[in-house]
């Protein structure tokens, strides 16, 4: 089956996604989208963990609930 991959990330005023057809690809589109953020809102540059980015595998035609099959 095609999966993709969703990365996320939460902060106390926004919830960040990214989606690629890799897992590391995701993750680091994200990771980029985190550093682009910091420096529009003047963020220091610690301000984000990259430990709690996290990527979730999706297959295509399956149905989701909270990143997790029915």
């Amino acid at each position: 089956m095609k999966a993709i991959f969703g990365a996320f990330y939460d902060s106390r005023n926004f919830s960040f996604e990214a989606f690629s057809d890799d897992p590391r690809k995701a993750k680091a589109t994200l990771i980029k989208g985190l550093r682009d953020h910091g420096k529009e809102y003047k963020c220091e540059p610690n301000w984000w963990y990259k430990d709690d980015v996290y990527v979730v595998e999706y297959q295509l035609n399956i149905p989701y609930r909270d990143k997790d099959t029915i």
